[in-house]
């Protein structure tokens, strides 16, 4: 049967219709997948043919002390950017890298490999100064084609104006401005901020087009971070920490923290030897260099390295061994538990048998018979330990819990650790006893200073804090910590008594005390167990005091810890409690808190020795034997003449003057008017006029008893360092 020529045709419209319609549904189709479901992916390539983004970088937010002094800031520096994809030919990637180098100082290969890559964003510098980013800027204005293809932009980089100063606490950033340390990691959320954009629009050959079409997503900078930190405490906490490193040649770092008894908040703390955050990974310190410069090759960069690592991490907050120092906690126990009276007696023979294992005190012939007070003060073991096996175990087990330290105290720092100590179905009677005088368990410093400052304050345990409050760019407060107490350790009637008795133990001392000052605090000197060779001691130890002050109203709290003292006597009543009581005595006149001299402290008088023509550090060891200061003036190395002279007699804690150059002039100080004032505002007007002071006088009150009497009429001139006798009563 044949086709009609109008069927044919109709057979073929409907088959290029049903074509069409599947035509027209595949294309539907296609254009849904791209329109739709590859949206973004085909918007994201239209964008990035069409713009450039150039990342601009926010500011880090500041670090600062509790007095606004910064301690970490993000100057202004600048980067080049570059958009090698743009560029069209070999010759102008000559020309740049010709100019780039010339301008940056960079090798040219480095910058010509650059310009090939086939990307529309590439950083060429980062982190250069303005003068160069001015040579930069005055290449690309000299030719039209390369403001296109290269821009200059800020670029912030962190700077730590006070070089070492409390580098182990602030950290440092890395090369893309991300904390890697201290507070700069562990707020580096706050700190870093968000990156704005450039976002510039280009023409179909790449070129920028004009400003117009530019949009600027402005950056959002960092938050600031205000410390508790006291500037001026750090300052005389490193320097005195870094004066008796090199002085007893300390082996193992030496760490300080200075605390805010009522409050809680960190005023200063430390950890020396150190480093430079503004170039942390070079080994900076004299002394170290000097030690690793008899290695050489491997050995020498394993060990540079090693050292580069240790003097990044912040002591103050590992364990070691706390010695006697644990005694004040000890004797917290006893006095809150009821266990000791303070009018019954011990009798120390120089050892304690505990089973079959015989533990020895510090003197080995013994301190005979004592009070509780006479053990404390003269840091008796037996009596520690007898009043250890009092409390026992489970009860030693709770208290070191309620104390704080089997836990972080949470001041605020990273990598702080907790404390080791022994698991009480585990603890046997020589653990107890080694535990009762602050052997074969460990502790932090910050975990210490915390406890003993809770003695100090009236049993109330404040939350030690470093983050005083942390701000936005606009001024808005984000994080503000105040004080908390966290529990109460012990009663006001136990924090009274151990403040009077802790007040004794420096006055017995002698090697902290300061007329007036009223420093309670206890020394510390332990053995580093876990350093001995099949159970074998050795000369390891590690020297610490912790002291407060005013012993009746305490204020501020001062721990010192020195690892591993390479010296003859390596205790820490002639190591660690000089050092402490120099430190708080600065920190102490910082905050304005006078000198009160007590009845009695007046017969606390020595004779001046004769210390000339003897080297200087002779002169020193001499005078500080009798709780002198000393004063240097001249650089000669032997005592040519003294102030005051031999023969005349001092309070101790004052001041002797050692001049050693012939021409060095002889200070002079004009004498204040005292009469009519207390003890204490004589001291302060005689120690600020570089003078010393002697106190006569009976029946004398102090601080109600004003002065009647000055040995040297007010505004007469005299020598530095010329005793003035006061009369009181």
């Amino acid at each position: 049967m044949s086709t009609k020529p109008g069927e044919k045709n109709l057979r073929i419209y409907n088959f290029f219709r049903i074509m069409a319609v599947v035509l027209f549904f595949g294309l539907g189709i296609q254009l849904f997948r791209i329109q739709i479901i590859e949206h973004d992916e085909y918007e994201a390539k239209a964008i990035s043919q069409q713009t450039s983004d150039i990342v601009i970088e926010p500011n880090r937010g500041s670090i600062t002390d509790r007095n606004g002094n910064i301690l970490a800031v993000s100057a202004t520096a600048y980067k080049v950017v570059m958009a090698p994809s743009i560029i069209q030919s070999d010759d102008v990637r000559e020309k740049i890298a010709d100019g780039l180098s010339s301008a940056l100082s960079m090798d040219r290969d480095k910058i010509l490999e650059l310009t090939k890559k086939q990307t529309q964003y590439v950083e060429v510098a980062r982190r250069i100064e303005e003068e160069t980013a001015n040579a930069v800027n005055a290449f690309i204005e000299s030719d039209d084609v390369y403001s296109s293809i290269l821009t200059v932009t800020e670029d912030p980089k962190r700077y730590y104006p006070n070089g070492n100063m409390l580098s182990t606490v602030l950290g440092f950033v890395g090369s893309d401005n991300q904390g890697l340390e201290g507070i700069e990691y562990l707020y580096d959320d706050y700190l870093k901020g968000s990156a704005g954009k450039l976002i510039a629009t280009k023409t179909s050959i790449g070129t920028a087009m004009p400003f117009e079409y530019e949009k600027l997503i402005d950056p959002q900078d960092g938050a600031t971070i205000t410390l508790t930190v006291d500037l001026e405490m750090q300052e005389f906490l490193e320097t005195h920490l870094e004066n008796a490193r090199v002085e007893h040649n300390v082996q193992n770092r030496m760490a300080g923290i200075v605390m805010d008894v009522k409050t809680g908040e960190i005023l200063a703390i430390s950890s020396k030897p150190d480093y430079d955050p503004n170039d942390p990974f070079t080994l900076t310190d004299e002394l170290t260099l000097q030690a690793l410069s008899t290695l050489t090759g491997d050995e020498y960069v394993a060990a540079y390295n090693e050292k580069v690592a240790e003097y990044r991490k912040n002591k103050a907050i590992e364990q070691y061994e706390p010695g006697s120092t644990f005694k004040i906690i000890t004797s917290a126990m006893a006095l809150e538990e009821g266990l000791v009276s303070l009018t019954e007696t011990f009798n120390c023979v120089g050892f304690l048998k505990i089973g079959s294992i015989t533990v020895k005190c510090h003197k080995t012939e013994g301190h005979g018979t004592e009070t509780f007070k006479d053990g404390l003060a003269n840091s008796c073991n037996p009596v520690f330990m007898t009043l250890g096996f009092r409390i026992g175990k489970e009860k030693f087990y709770d208290y070191v819990t309620l104390f704080g330290f089997r836990e972080k105290t949470g001041v605020g720092l990273p990598g702080e650790q907790s404390g080791y100590h022994h698991a009480l179905s585990a603890m046997t009677d020589l653990d107890l006893a080694n535990c009762s005088f602050g052997q074969s368990f460990k502790i932090t410093p910050m975990q210490l200073i915390a406890a003993v400052s809770s003695v100090a304050n009236d049993g109330n345990f404040m939350q030690p804090y470093i983050i005083k409050e942390i701000t936005d760019s606009n001024g808005n407060t984000i994080v503000s910590n105040t004080p908390q107490v966290v529990r109460r350790t012990v009663s006001e009637e136990t924090s009274d008594i151990l403040c009077e008795y802790l007040e004794n133990a420096v006055v017995v001392g002698k090697k902290a005390y300061l007329p007036g000052y009223h420093i309670a605090g206890k020394t510390g000197t332990s053995q580093k167990l876990d350093t001995r060779e099949d159970g074998e001691d050795n000369d390891k130890r590690v020297a610490s005091f912790i002291c407060f002050a005013p012993a009746s109203d305490p204020q501020i709290c001062v721990l010192v810890v020195v690892d591993e003292p390479d010296s003859e006597v390596q205790y820490g009543s002639y190591i660690a409690a000089p050092l402490g009581k120099d430190i708080i005595k600065d920190c102490l006149d910082h905050l304005n808190i006078t000198p009160d001299f007590n009845a009695g402290e007046e017969a606390l008088q020595v004779k001046v020795p004769d210390v000339t023509d003897i080297t200087v550090d002779e002169a020193s060891d001499k005078l500080s034997e009798l709780n002198l200061q000393v004063m240097t003036v001249g650089v000669g190395e032997k005592v040519l003449y003294q102030l005051p002279s031999d023969g005349q007699t001092l309070m101790e804690g004052n001041t002797v003057m050692l001049i050693t150059d012939e021409e060095e002039p002889v200070s002079k100080a004009v004498v204040p008017d005292l009469i009519g004032k207390t003890a204490a505002e004589c001291n302060r007007l005689l120690v600020d006029s570089g003078l010393n002071i002697k106190i006569v006088g009976e029946n004398i009150n102090y601080p109600e008893t004003l002065s009647t009497a000055q040995s040297i009429t007010a505004g007469t001139e005299v020598d530095k360092m010329t005793v003035v006798t006061v009369t009181f009563g």
